[in-house]
């Protein structure tokens, strides 16, 4: 024994069944399972210890969560991202799909894994003509947005089968199908403030609170359950590899700034108030009717008991300076969708083409970030062939991404253990 159980600043090693040299249980000397360790706040909690004479013993790593999966992917840090961008982490001249195979036409250094701040801590996201990002996991490929500050690694669905002619996308086939296709709706209905909601409220609101209470699926979020749990989802023998606590973000807080005599700052966010949310703050120029050469994108939700989805039995998780992060639990699998702001972050620009950066497929997909409500219809930024856009209703169609979060002591290992280029499309990362 070494000390006590430390408060902060150490990470509790994942719970081992045969492995003494780690955190584990045992009875008389030998490992045993069945049993569970949760790590807190400086508190530890035992479940399903049953046999008298248990002891469990914990090993404890300096470092912060994200710290230590930055490590385990044996990622190198490109540099700090910064609070406002300007760039697209590529540079383009034409629409072409040879300009998303491996950076080719790509002449930007502006690629790699860039560290920032979220709720969590430290995160780290893949930016620019990143191929190291890939991931096999659940009979699916997915690519890595970020890796969370508590550890946990954030993915975006990208279809059952490798893309062709080495390309980063695969068109199509890096959105699921859903009930009418391979497009869906955000919302059917559209002519109301709720409707820019991964869930909705009332409709015909006389306040915000309501407009926004999270009373009832949208229509993408009925897609994406449908998907997890159906037949072409997530099998049950993968599921608790996926962290319920981390969440997404679908923020639907009200811009108070001046944007133009249209958004002047004064919507009330209800019924058929015109407003424009915050989105529309970070990516617009104040004063006029044009995207902000300069765009400053978030990973922190503002309202995390509104807009945080997170679930099932979502217990809240400690970030890196003792706060308890906690969403509003309204997810009934925990799957969700990117968010404009990690589209930005991740190379993109709104209003701006970009054919090079990971997340482009040659397709158009939805965020998860509301834009505006014009007084008629509400609008919900999506990814328009290289271009984030928010001119898309939530009545239109679009393709859906689905995205999880893996925990964070997931195991993970390559295609090729002793090939180079670890996360690549050819020697992507592996959960078993």
């Amino acid at each position: 024994k070494n000390g006590d159980v430390p408060i902060s600043g150490y990470i509790l090693q994942p719970l081992s069944t045969s492995n003494k040299n780690t955190t584990h249980c045992e009875v008389n000397g030998e490992v045993v399972s069945g049993i569970s360790v949760e790590y807190r706040g400086g508190k530890v909690d035992f479940k399903g210890v049953t046999k008298q004479g248990t002891k469990c013993y914990l090993y404890f790593d300096i470092g912060t969560l994200s710290e230590l999966t930055f490590e385990k992917l044996n990622l190198t840090k490109a540099g700090d991202l910064p609070s406002a961008i300007s760039t697209t982490a590529c540079d383009n001249n034409t629409n072409d799909f040879s300009h998303n195979k491996s950076g080719s036409n790509c002449t930007s250094t502006d690629k790699g894994v860039y560290e920032t701040e979220d709720d969590f801590g430290k995160s780290y996201v893949f930016r620019g003509t990143v191929d190291n990002n890939w991931v096999h996991f659940a009979d699916m490929y997915w690519r890595i947005i970020r890796i969370n500050g508590n550890g946990t690694i954030r993915m975006i669905y990208s279809g059952t089968t490798l893309p062709e002619d080495g390309r980063w996308a695969n068109g199509d086939g890096s959105a699921i199908v859903t009930s009418s296709g391979t497009t869906s709706m955000f919302n059917e209905a559209y002519n109301d403030n709720t409707y820019v909601g991964y869930m909705i409220g009332v409709v015909n609101a006389n306040n915000y609170i309501d407009a926004h209470k999270n009373s009832a699926n949208s229509i993408i979020k009925k897609e994406i359950d449908d998907w997890y749990n159906g037949l072409n989802g997530i099998k049950e023998e993968y599921r608790d590899k996926i962290d319920v606590e981390t969440g997404f973000c679908n923020d639907r807080t009200i811009s108070t700034a001046y944007h133009n005599s249209t958004y002047d700052g004064t919507g009330k966010g209800f019924g058929t108030e015109r407003t424009a949310y915050n989105s529309t703050y970070r990516l617009w120029n104040n004063g006029n009717t044009s995207y902000d050469s300069t765009q400053e994108p978030t990973l922190k939700c503002t309202n995390k008991e509104r807009d945080l989805f997170t679930g099932p039995g979502a217990k809240g998780t400690i970030n890196s300076i003792g706060q308890t992060i906690k969403g509003n639990n309204k997810l009934a699998y925990p799957v969700g969708l990117i968010t404009v702001d990690e589209a930005i972050c991740a190379g993109g620009l709104a209003g701006k083409e970009n054919y090079g950066y990971w997340l482009y497929t040659g397709r158009t997909y939805w965020t998860m970030t509301p834009d505006i409500f014009t007084g008629t219809y509400a609008s919900i930024y999506y990814q328009s062939n290289g271009v984030i856009n928010n001119s898309n209703d939530v009545y239109n169609k679009n393709g859906v991404r689905p995205v999880i979060n893996l925990k964070a002591d997931t195991e993970i290992e390559f295609q090729d253990p002793d090939g180079e280029n670890k996360g690549t499309i050819s020697n992507p990362y592996v959960v078993q």
